[in-house]
């Protein structure tokens, strides 16, 4: 296994935890008697994964970056058609409803 793989199969857990400590962060910043040395330790963390995660994600294979995994699923969509309801509201503004197929 080579780290393109690993990023491939592992950024999102990664990601995952960033979101965590920075959510826990948050919350304990509030406290009143949050302790500092936690939060310099949680934010320090912080600090070095965000460039980290920049550059795992730019090192993805490109398939990794669509849901489905394949490169198709990009031009699929966009070759589906999108039809268009145009609505007039009683004060003369318009809502344009898509219909996706």
């Amino acid at each position: 296994m080579n780290k393109v793989e690993v990023y491939n199969s592992d950024y999102t857990k990664v990601n995952h935890a960033y979101i965590q400590i920075y959510e826990t962060y948050e919350k304990l910043i509030q406290c009143p008697d949050a302790d500092e040395e936690i939060l310099c330790v949680m934010e320090a963390v912080l600090r070095a994964l965000n460039p980290a995660l920049d550059k795992i994600k730019s090192e993805m294979t490109v398939q990794t970056r669509y849901k489905d995994g394949s490169s198709d699923a990009k031009e699929d969509s966009s070759k589906k058609s999108v039809k268009v309801e145009k609505e007039t509201t009683a004060n003369g503004g318009v809502i344009l409803k898509g219909k996706f197929n």
